[in-house]
This record gives structure tokens, sequence and C-alpha cells, in this order.
């Protein structure tokens, strides 16, 4: 019986370990979005997000494929793959709203900030949680958002005297919709069965249709799109809402929980030094100051946080 408790603990590492680099990976993936949509160009965001949407069920399909043809003890579980037209409306709506709001956020305010306000949504997913399971929420839960929105406040001032730019404000209100639309898609995510492989493809193919639709509606034409554009727009599907969302659920299922869910924290942070070594962004002790005290707080709200 020995051999056989010597031999479990480095199995179980080997698979930690495995799985805390595929969340690092999508962290990194994430972070570098701001710079690919500032490398995109002033393609509409819907547009964008309707493309990036589109190739992320390409290459989710893959992906289901590759788990479908997948066997022994690694294999994913298969889970629920049915999704019910209602449910499937839902996230697919908040899926579409997450980013496109994010790409008018990074359109109209500076990209870094923009990105640290929309990782505020943890911390609103937290209260919403606790609000849903428990009636209330606990005074840490408050103290943490006393904290981040007190950084955001002094995220959103920088500038000229302070003063902020009528644009900037749409671009930040963007970004916390974003967050906002976040919440809601992961509290709908939760309810019911789990989504099995097979239902991701469906997911995003709704969620490009969607988000073409709302383009046609409501934005300017903006075909046909440069090599580039389209090229940027598709890898963006196929990395940050592609790569990354594989990874992260491979990360989140296997790797420690607690380590691998404070990574997430981690995306604004990686979003801002890409940004400023490629000088799309200025380094600032209020920045820094501020983008602090936001992930601080995010990070008391979840201390000890509800289960549910």
């Amino acid at each position: 019986m020995r051999p056989i408790y010597q031999r479990a603990p480095t199995r179980l590492n080997r698979h930690a370990w495995a799985a805390f680099a595929a969340a690092v990976f999508a962290v990194v993936l994430w972070g570098l979005l701001p710079i690919l949509r500032l490398q995109a160009g002033t393609v509409p965001p819907l547009l964008m997000t309707a493309i990036a949407l589109g190739f992320a069920a390409l290459m989710d399909t893959l992906r289901a494929w590759v788990v479908e043809i997948g066997s022994g003890d690694d294999a994913v579980p298969a889970g629920n793959t049915s999704l019910p037209l209602k449910r499937g409306l839902v996230l697919a709506g908040m899926l579409v709203g997450a980013i496109g709001f994010y790409f008018v956020g990074l359109d109209w305010a500076p990209a870094a900030r923009v990105t640290l306000i929309t990782y505020v949504w943890p911390l609103m997913f937290v209260a919403a949680s606790e609000v849903l399971t428990l009636g209330r929420i606990r005074g840490v839960v408050l103290a943490g958002c006393a904290v981040a929105f007190a950084g955001s406040a002094a995220l959103i001032a920088e500038g000229d005297g302070g003063a902020i730019v009528w644009s900037e404000g749409l671009g930040y209100l963007a970004g916390l919709l974003s967050g906002v639309c976040w919440v809601v898609y992961s509290l709908a995510l939760r309810q019911g069965r789990t989504l099995g492989p097979g239902c991701w493809p469906r997911l995003f193919t709704l969620g490009a249709a969607m988000a073409m639709a709302l383009h046609l509606l409501l934005e300017p034409a903006a075909w046909p799109l440069s090599a580039q554009t389209l090229g940027i727009s598709a890898l963006i599907g196929v990395g940050p809402y592609g790569l990354a969302f594989v990874a992260w659920a491979y990360g989140v299922r296997r790797g420690p929980a607690r380590t691998v869910g404070a990574l997430a924290y981690a995306v604004p942070f990686v979003a801002s030094g890409a940004l400023i070594a490629l000088g799309e962004a200025e380094p600032s002790w209020r920045f820094a100051v501020g983008g602090a005290a936001v992930i601080a707080g995010v990070m008391l709200a979840n201390k000890r946080g509800c289960e549910a």
C-alpha cells in the first residue's frame, strides 16, 4: 500500500501544475486583448464581437471534436449536451454585452483603466451571490466594495486637474456595463446543469448571430474589412475567446481553486504591462495606487466568500 500512497501525490501535483499553467496562459491571452483591439483599427465593436465569437465557435467546435475522440482518465467529462433556447439566449446575450461593451470602452477611454474598471466584476459577482444565497451582504464584502470603488474613482479622476472628458466617461461606463454583463452571465451559467463541450460552439454561434444582427441595426457599414483587421478579429476569437476559455476551464477544473481564481485579478496588470511596453499607455503613480486598490478590494471581498 505504501508505494500507492507515494505515487498518488506525484500524479496530483503534475496535473495541478499543468492546470495552473493553463490558467496562466488564459490570463496572458486576456491581458493581450486590449492590444489586439487597438491594433484592429476602427472596426465597429459589435462587428468585431460577431467576428470574434464566430471564430470562437469554430475553435470550440474543434475542441469539442477533440474531447469527443479523447479517452482515458484525462478525458473531459461530456457533461450536459443540451442547451435550452431560453438559457442559450440569456447566456449569448450577456456574452455579447460583456464583449461588446468592453470593446466600446476601449474605443472611448484609456485601455488600461477601462480594463481595471471592467475587472471589478468579480466583486460584483460575490455581492450578487451573497444576496441570492444569504439574503444580505457581509461587512467584509462591503469593505471590499468601498476599497475597490475608491480605487476606481482614483483611476477615473486621473488626468488634467482630475477633469473627466465626456467621451472617457462613456468609456468607463461601458467598462462597468461589461462587468455587469459578466456577472449576469456567470450567475446564469451556474444555474441548471453544467454545459457540456458540445454546447459551447452553439452558444458562441448564437452570440455571433446576435452581435451581427445588432451591428446591422446599430452600427454603420464597415465592409469590406482590411486583411489586418479581419485577421486580428479572428485572432481575438481564437485566442482570448477560444483557447483562453478552454485553458481557463481546465485550470479551474483541475487546479488549486483559490490560486487559480486569484489569477483572474492579474489580467488588468498583464494588460497594463503590455500597453506600457508597446507605448500605448504611460505609467503613473496614480494608476498604480488606484489599480492596487481595485485588486485589493476584490480580493478582500472574496475572502471566505460564499460557495453558492
